[in-house]
């Protein structure tokens, strides 16, 4: 018995040595405030004895008979690295324990964290202090979820949630509300295991009937050696019976059907962690080659134009090269020949094309009569391109009441081909078309609301999916209709000299245009009036004449086209125009005084006919000026020019002389000339303006010139000379 105690100590001894001490901490925080209490505690898996040893830097500071040391009123000397010990365990991983001075600190566990274990960060302010608006920052990006507390909880860490990390918050300091950053602190998720990897037993690819092993190999962190884990094997995606502690899968025979792509999957019991291997193929021989079968890529045998066209021709049976030949239906080669050691292979056309539509079959021999696999169709299908919209609209404008086509067609695409029609983006029908040819859509135009943009998009169901055409905007032409004429006066009667506007209004219509009629003709024909002024649906009279009196009409029209015009009349208004009450005096009194006129005007023809001999050779200056004027000296030969290069016909200028006071002196003192404007002189009676211009002629004397000393020095001032020559005086129409 004493011999079996012993021996029971060396084992216990041995399976003590062989693990560590675990040190913890309490509050679970690698960093605290100054002043603070932390209690460490030294723990094992087996009754740990009666003696602690504590280190710190690695050196020992204390020895303890109790598993606990508490660390009262930290000071910033106590931070550090500390350990523990245990009797014979062997000591603990460190763990770093650090004192802060700072207002706000960002408080991480001081444990290793591994993937899969939850994560617990904690923004404390000094003494407890509050902290309010609370952001958490990794590597300098904002990680703070939406609800948001003093603490950070990450459920289930990974290794991409590593990083340095920090907080910041509000809180109040010495004398006011500040905001405060917490020092940077680094968290490092370690691994928990490494990335399987799927292995088979033996070289090479296994015969039909032998056994295979697969082995998924992981390595779990030595720190969490203990950590129970659970393998998944899968064949083509397909998982392969229950999960299972043991990393081996074992297939006692394996046949046809054991050929395929292998991976496995380790996770935890929990399932927080797992990781999937790389795939393996595993292809086992056969014999002999039958059971041949063409598989097409992709599946179905519809291949889109340009895309890769696979036929993996296999054999279900068979070992040994084998040999694989393509054929197409109606060729009478095969279309590619070759010799494998292999259950299957692939013949690849790049850039599938629509002349590869057809039907497929392959064969495959390791030495017997070929056997062919089942016939496979493969349609080539061509994406349909971008659609073209056209609309049957005169340009790209419809009036209502018309029935607009709109058609949709793609320039290439395999049939059928849906086409679909939207109007400001809501769609409008859609139309199928089983071969190619475009989609239409008759559109009734009721209204402007028809109006917009239109567009069309185009599908064949390929994944290129939906192709849109250019967008087409469709204005719709109201044509005009209810077209009335109305004035801004009381009533019919207007006074002559007063002003007069005129209004053309329509019910309906797009941009109308206007046109006026007086008495039956357009305003442009009518002569001798001041012609009004259109500007767009009006018509003003600055001054109403008698003549303007009549039946006036407006035209409202609007058009598509040279071809379709459309018109609104208005019915008909009657203007009277009506004599100002002083006219009738000023007629008779007009009347007499042109009778005395026409009088003087032939008086005055006679004087000047007497006057004309006299006038000769003298001197002409403007009575009752003060000033010379400069001296003219008609060119010899020189004409006036006619009277249509003034803009004036020969008959309307009217010439008198007017002779001095005193008849026997014979001197002609000035020639008024007055020109008559035709058709743009404004009515009679109204006074001209300031600016108007006139057109003004000069008076020729004729040759020979008579002496002019004597006329001269009686007309010239005291002391001063004239020259002698001819002097004319330009006289205004008044």
């Amino acid at each position: 018995m004493p011999g079996r105690a012993a021996l029971l100590v060396l084992a216990l001894g041995l399976a003590a040595t062989a693990q560590k001490s675990t040190l913890t901490l309490d509050p679970p925080w690698s960093i605290v405030f100054k002043g603070e209490s932390v209690t460490l505690t030294c723990s094992t898996s087996h009754p740990p004895g009666r003696r602690f040893t504590w280190y710190r830097n690695n050196k020992v500071f204390r020895s303890t008979e109790i598993n606990s040391l508490k660390i009262k009123y930290a000071q910033e000397d106590d931070a550090g690295r500390y350990q523990c010990q245990a009797s014979v365990f062997r000591r603990s991983d460190p763990v770093q324990l650090t004192i802060s001075n700072d207002w706000l600190i960002l408080q991480v566990p001081y444990y290793g964290v591994f993937e899969g274990d939850p994560l617990c960060l904690r923004c404390y302010g000094w003494k407890g202090a509050r902290v309010s608006g609370i952001r958490y920052y990794r590597d300098g990006a904002d990680v703070t979820p939406s609800h948001v507390n003093s603490e950070l909880s990450i459920k289930q860490a990974r290794t991409h949630d590593s990083g340095k990390y920090q907080c910041t918050g509000s809180m109040r300091t010495t004398v006011m509300v500040t905001k405060v950053n917490s020092p940077t602190v680094s968290i490092s998720v370690q691994e928990l295991f490494s990335t399987p990897v799927l292995r088979a037993a033996g070289s090479g690819d296994p015969i039909e009937g032998s056994s295979v092993t697969l082995s998924c190999v992981t390595q779990l962190n030595p720190q969490k050696s203990d950590t129970p884990l659970q393998r998944f094997f899968y064949k083509d995606s397909r998982v392969l019976g229950e999960p299972r502690s043991s990393p081996d899968y074992h297939i006692p025979v394996a046949g046809l059907q054991d050929s395929g792509s292998y991976h496995c999957e380790v996770q935890t019991v929990t399932s927080s962690v797992w990781k999937q291997s790389p795939k393996l193929k595993i292809a086992v021989k056969r014999i002999p080659a039958s059971q041949v079968s063409l598989e097409v890529q992709p599946l179905g045998g519809q291949v889109t134009e340009g895309e890769w066209l696979m036929l993996n021709c296999s054999v279900s049976m068979g070992t040994g090269p084998i040999t694989f030949s393509w054929h197409r239906e109606g060729a009478r080669q095969a279309m590619r020949t070759e010799t494998r050691s292999s259950q299957r292979m692939v013949y690849e056309i790049p850039a599938a094309t629509e002349t590869d539509t057809g039907e497929y079959y392959c064969m495959a021999s390791n030495g017997n009569a070929p056997a062919p696999s089942p016939r496979v169709k493969v349609a080539v299908k061509v994406p349909v391109s971008p659609p073209h919209l056209t609309i049957s609209a005169a340009g790209s404008w419809a009036a209502i009441g018309d029935v607009v086509v709109i058609q949709c067609e793609s320039p290439r695409g395999s049939a059928p081909i849906l086409y679909q029609f939207h109007h400001e983006g809501a769609t409008l029908g859609n139309r199928t078309v089983s071969s190619r040819g475009p989609g239409s859509l008759a559109l009734n135009v009721t209204s402007e609301r028809d109006s917009g943009t239109y567009s069309c998009e185009a599908d064949n169901g390929m994944a290129s999916g939906p192709q849109h055409s250019d967008s087409f905007h469709l204005s719709v032409l109201v044509p005009v209709s209810g077209a009335t004429i109305a004035t801004d006066r009381m009533g019919p009667e207007v006074v002559a000299g007063e002003s007069l506007n005129l209004s053309c209004l329509v019910e309906s219509g797009t941009a109308p245009l206007f046109k006026w009629l007086h008495n039956a003709q357009e305003l442009a024909a009518a002569s001798g009036l001041d012609p009004p002024i259109a500007v767009g649906n009006m018509l003003h009279f600055w001054s109403v004449q008698l003549g303007h009196g009549g039946n006036y009409q407006c035209i409202a029209s609007n058009q598509l086209s040279p071809q379709r015009v459309f018109q609104a009349p208005s019915e008909i208004l009657a203007i009277t125009v009506i004599e100002h009450a002083s006219a009738r005096v000023v007629v008779p009194v007009t009347v007499s005084i042109l009778f005395l006129f026409l009088m003087g005007v032939t008086a005055a023809l006679v004087f000047y006919f007497k006057c004309w001999k006299k006038a000769e050779g003298m001197v002409f200056n403007a009575l009752g000026r003060d000033t010379w004027l400069p001296v003219q000296q008609e060119p010899p030969g020189q004409r006036l020019p006619p009277p249509g290069s003034l803009g004036l016909h020969a008959e309307e200028p009217s010439y008198s002389n007017v002779c001095p006071l005193e008849p026997e002196s014979g001197d002609v003192e000035y020639t008024v000339v007055n020109i008559k404007k035709r058709s743009g002189d404004k009515p009679k009676g109204t006074l001209p303006r300031d600016n108007e211009e006139y057109y003004v002629s000069y008076s020729v004397l004729p040759d020979p010139k008579p002496t002019w000393e004597s006329a001269a020095g009686a007309r010239a001032p005291e002391g001063k000379s004239r020259p002698d020559s001819d002097i004319y005086e330009n006289v205004p129409h008044l």
